[in-house]
């Protein structure tokens, strides 16, 4: 959004005792937009900008919010610190809208170039002033030729030659058919057809073909000239070139797809992260004895839940986070060496994906395993190891899962009877959530010196590197 050369907003809606929409109130600017309010996120849409109403902007901005109907329409805005056109798109966005605003102030200027130089030669005649009609129409800013009634050039400007990318004595040697895209000889033919039959003007958008194979996209208004008797002595022909136009417009749509789905990631990641936290308070409150147990232990899962976000907030667009980057963010969050192969050893792929909509919990359930690691495990006693293992396999169906052994050897366990170490949380993540929210298949074992744990889940989209199956749960 903030790379975009469009003026990108989002507003919500400011409703009176009734209900009724009253105002609006800004609540994001990309860096377009910034540059020309400057910072005003909460303030009101009518007191910044009342040309919004005369315009008909406010209209159309509650029409979108109450019926959830996009709209696009172009204003000329003269209100404020603005005095040019603008094309606008509008879609509705929770109680309020998104907009795109395009400035097509020079294009606007093109189109009254054209409109002045059709009714400057509509009130000459060519005949009897060629001298100036010539210096018009050599130095004029858009394309002209004039045409025979057969459709071959007989005269034409150095905009004609630039839009079309031939000579000047290329395109005399030519016809109209000839420079024209197959597909749109037809609508070409139809217009001048059209033009010598009627007294006015005859526009339409067309393709032009180059010399190199690309296509350029132009509107030309064809009118016909005078001749013997109720025939054409030929035709004038303005060309406007909207090339760059159609790429503007394309970059419009595109834009707005990338905007819609953006905000959409945005809200499915804010709900998944949300549920997470809500139930990471909810089962520390239910394991801690005090508030300063609770804020300890709620801390170190937060910071856990953070570790995540800042690995997601870094990937591009269709990347994901992987499981070596996931594991080793975990223990080092503990201070555990990790390149120290007598104490920690990591054995696996880097390049492993997870999926974005579950990492959350994925994460929490290994944040468990290392802080118990450190506290009663591997991690917390000199004389222990923990190997962490894990590969890809294929699944019953041919799927690729994920298989990861976390291995615990040489701890000291509490004798047998003892009151037990921890509140069991972790292994409620393991045993219960994973399953439910991953599909995963999960085994959780107090061995005699140490924690054996495995973990099954499905991978997105991803060829199995192994094709022998040994995941918990198969056959």
């Amino acid at each position: 959004m903030d790379a975009s050369d469009d003026m990108i907003q989002v507003f919500e809606a400011v409703r009176d005792d009734t209900g009724q929409i009253s105002d609006f109130r800004w609540i994001l600017n990309n860096h377009t937009s910034e540059r020309r309010y400057g910072e005003v996120r909460g303030e009101s849409l009518l007191q910044r900008n009342p040309g919004v109403i005369p315009t008909g902007i406010f209209d159309s901005f509650k029409r979108v919010t109450e019926t959830g109907v996009p709209e696009q329409s172009e204003h000329h805005y003269v209100h404020e610190q603005f005095d040019g056109w603008f094309y606008q798109s509008v879609v509705r966005l929770g109680d309020g809208v998104a907009t795109t605003s395009k400035d097509i102030t020079a294009w606007k200027a093109a189109q009254d170039k054209i409109l002045r130089l059709q009714a400057q030669l509509a009130r000459h005649q060519l005949r009897e002033q060629r001298g100036r009609f010539a210096a018009i129409f050599d130095k004029a800013p858009v394309g002209l030729s004039v045409i025979a009634a057969d459709g071959r050039f007989e005269h034409v400007n150095d905009e004609l030659c630039r839009i079309l990318r031939r000579s000047r004595e290329e395109l005399l040697a030519l016809s109209v058919v000839d420079v024209t895209h197959p597909d749109d000889v037809p609508a070409s033919r139809a217009a001048l057809d059209e033009a010598a039959r009627v007294t006015t003007p005859v526009s339409l958008d067309k393709r032009y073909l180059c010399p190199d194979g690309s296509i350029a996209w132009a509107n030309s208004t064809v009118s016909a000239l005078p001749g013997q008797d109720e025939d054409p002595g030929g035709f004038l022909v303005v060309t406007a070139d909207l090339t760059e136009r159609r790429r503007a417009e394309a970059a419009v749509r595109e834009s707005e797809a990338l905007q819609r789905l953006l905000i959409g990631e945005l809200q499915h990641r804010t709900f998944n992260l949300m549920g997470v936290v809500r139930a990471t308070a909810d089962l520390t409150i239910a394991s801690s004895v005090d508030l300063e147990d609770f804020r300890a232990k709620f801390n170190s899962r937060i910071d856990a839940l953070a570790r995540v976000q800042r690995l997601l907030s870094r990937l591009q667009d269709h990347d994901r986070v992987t499981f070596g980057e996931l594991i080793r963010a975990e223990l080092d969050a503990t201070g555990a060496c990790v390149g120290d192969r007598t104490r920690v050893t990591l054995e696996g792929p880097d390049d492993v994906p997870l999926r974005s909509g579950t990492v959350q919990t994925f994460a929490m359930a290994l944040h468990e395993l290392a802080t118990n690691a450190v506290k009663y495990g591997a991690l917390g006693q000199s004389d222990a190891r923990l190997l962490v293992r894990w590969s890809v396999r294929s699944g019953m169906q041919g799927e690729a899962w994920l298989h990861v052994d976390w291995e615990e050897t040489g701890v000291q366990m509490p004798d047998p009877g003892a009151a037990p170490c921890g509140t069991g949380q972790g292994r409620r993540l393991i045993e219960e959530a994973l399953p439910y929210q991953m599909q995963a298949r999960t085994t959780f074992v107090l061995t005699g010196d140490g924690v054996r744990c495995s973990i099954a889940l499905p991978l997105p989209g991803r060829e199995p590197a192994e094709t022998a199956a040994d995941l918990p749960g198969n056959p």
